[in-house]
């Protein structure tokens, strides 16, 4: 429920001015413009902060060293500082607060950079991007800032990327199989998001729900299109611990979170669980599948694509039913996408010849166009199914 149908509602004559105001208050309902004025403020940051820098470099070699320095801190704590004055005395003036904090974060990150230059220190790049993901670690909760939660799990997953990639990192990971550590990334950012409904912070829960959900379905889609992990061979160099390690993290976080899906009955909790766990199973199998040829089973598919073309169908129909459970049109749209995309991986994979495919595009055409209008239709009865009946906890 929108501030605009409780606005209408009043207007009706149904509720008075003062019910009116105690509702919006009960259920902190926000105006209609809010999320897109935060949108507006984080892109002027955004752009903000990246004209500073090219500012700056524009005029390196004119400014003295200590002035750099100076300028970069100024700006980071000024922003800082008149962020937070705004969010606590000026409540009007929240989502400029929010974007000013959001600034100074990411100058933060700018003088990084800035003071490695001005004193030619030397580090790999996943070094700047943990001195600043570590500088960041205590701001979402100092602040109760779901914007720097975010941005804390922008710098987490940047910094897990360069690392991973980093030839004499000891959580070297590189090459296809570097999907599989992300889709378990995601998988313990689910985890957490369950356990964060029962703290202090329980509006981080939907951010790292959502964030980790869509990790995982996007790196683990991959494995499902048709020579993808064909034959990959891990070098010498790749970390021996680092899957088994996500994947045992990741099925404690998910087990022990589950239990705070109090919108699901005990039977659908220990499904989902049990779920969650085969993922982090099936993904773990497919590393240590990895090293010799994988047998082809039809076609352009091998092994691994085939059983992640079943297991991911089966997944995503369950993630519907948890979401449809939770009353959660994201993770059902989640789910109907990812059914869809994994369709067209099948698709291809079964019928990847030029005779075959131009032979299939002909005889199914019509039929795919008729499911893509019944698929709308069944998304569009669930959505109504959703909003008719919401509960508390909505993701």
């Amino acid at each position: 429920m929108k501030t605009r149908d409780i606005e209408k509602i009043c207007a009706a004559g149904l509720i008075t001015g003062e019910q009116r105001d105690a509702i919006v208050a009960h259920f902190k309902l926000k105006e209609d413009g809010g999320k897109f004025l935060s949108v507006v403020f984080l892109l002027g940051a955004i752009l903000i902060a990246a004209g500073i820098a090219l500012l700056v470099s524009a005029h390196w070699d004119d400014i003295p060293r200590w002035l750099k320095i100076a300028i970069g801190l100024g700006l980071m704590l000024g922003a800082q500082g008149v962020g937070g004055w705004l969010r606590r005395a000026r409540q009007k003036y929240i989502q400029l607060g929010e974007a000013l904090q959001f600034l100074g974060s990411a100058l933060f990150l700018v003088n990084i950079a800035l003071v490695g230059q001005v004193y030619h220190l030397e580090g790999c790049l996943a070094d700047t991007f943990l001195l600043w993901m570590l500088g960041l670690a205590p701001l979402p909760w100092l602040l109760r800032s779901r914007v720097q939660f975010v941005l804390f799990l922008a710098a987490f997953f940047i910094w897990f990327g360069c690392e991973i990639n980093q030839p004499d990192s000891r959580m070297y990971f590189c090459g296809e199989i570097e999907v599989l550590a992300f889709a378990l990334l995601g998988l313990n950012l689910i985890g957490a998001g369950y356990l964060l409904q029962r703290t202090s912070f329980p509006d981080f829960a939907p951010v790292a729900e959502k964030a980790g959900a869509l990790g995982l379905l996007l790196s683990a889609y991959p494995l499902t299109c048709a020579g993808f992990f064909s034959g990959v061979q891990p070098d010498a160099q790749t970390c021996p611990w680092l899957l088994p390690g996500l994947a045992g993290l990741g099925i404690v976080l998910t087990a022990a979170g589950t239990r705070n899906l109090t919108g699901l009955t005990r039977q659908w909790r220990l499904t989902w669980a049990w779920a969650l766990a085969a993922v982090a199973a099936l993904l773990c199998a497919v590393f240590y599948a990895t090293g010799e040829e994988s047998m082809h089973i039809y076609r352009g598919l091998n092994a691994v694509n085939g059983t992640a073309v079943i297991a991911l169908f089966i997944f995503c129909l369950l993630q519907i039913q948890i979401g449809l459970q939770r009353r959660s049109p994201f993770l059902v749209n989640l789910g109907m996408t990812f059914i869809a995309l994994d369709i067209l991986s099948a698709y291809f994979g079964l019928f990847g010849t030029m005779a075959w495919t131009g032979l299939m595009f002909v005889v199914s055409g019509t039929f795919l166009i008729a499911f893509g209008v019944a698929l709308e239709k069944r998304r569009r009865a669930l959505m109504r199914r959703i909003q008719s009946s919401p509960t508390p906890g909505n993701i």
